[in-house]
């Protein structure tokens, strides 16, 4: 029978000795841990509150609205409206807060790049309402006050940190990534060193996408 020994240096400070943590310890490479670089978000907004309060309260994104980078807020506000008679029945009083800057994960399929960054663009396009998240959402924010995250996108979204979160997975019915297998991932030192770069195009690109979708939505309501 082979044995394989390893150090808690190697499986990395994030990772605990379950099976599938050691296996996912084994493919990260070098790099810095993602959990250096961000923290995890856990305020929370009362989104039952905030309909009362104000005739715009927080609008309620789950995970199927977030994509590719990408918040579909459109296709949030179409849900809303779905079941806006029956909100308070449908909806579960507390959701996740999410910032601008900030980086949304899911723990369900991350795999299927339900991954987004919030972006001042996509908050606009409600006016500047609060969003709520799905408590099936990591929301990372930067670990520094201040600084962008931005260039995490590429990183998560590429197709070797993909698969390396569907194997992630742990849990029987719905399976989840942990917390601990999210933020022991390797950022490679080349993409931290260049993330000044790699923010700006990333920004940018979706600004471009948030207008272009603004744009094609006036055009079909006209």
């Amino acid at each position: 029978m082979k044995v394989t020994v390893r150090t808690l240096h190697e499986l990395g400070k994030q990772v605990v000795l379950a099976p599938e943590r050691h296996l996912l310890a084994s493919r990260l490479g070098g790099g810095i841990f993602l959990g250096e670089l961000v923290i995890e978000r856990r305020q929370t907004i009362d989104v039952h509150h905030a309909h009362r309060a104000h005739h715009e309260g927080a609008l309620v994104l789950d995970t199927t609205h977030a994509k590719d980078g990408v918040l579909d807020v459109p296709a949030a506000l179409r849900a809303e409206a779905g079941h806006r008679a029956n909100f308070f029945l449908t909806t579960s009083r507390r959701k996740k807060r999410a910032c601008n800057g900030d980086v949304v994960v899911s723990r369900l399929r991350p795999y299927l790049r339900q991954i987004a960054l919030v972006h001042p663009a996509a908050i606009a396009l409600e006016k500047e309402r609060s969003l709520a998240l799905s408590t099936e959402f990591y929301v990372l924010a930067p670990a520094r006050h201040g600084e962008d995250i931005a260039f995490l996108l590429p990183f998560l979204l590429s197709s070797k940190i993909q698969s390396l979160l569907a194997d992630a997975q742990e849990g029987g019915h719905h399976p989840r990534v942990p917390r601990e297998s999210l933020l022991a991932l390797r950022v490679p030192h080349a993409l931290v060193e260049a993330r000044q770069k790699t923010n700006a195009k990333v920004r940018s690109a979706l600004e471009r996408y948030y207008r272009a979708a603004h744009d094609l939505q006036c055009a079909l309501c006209l």
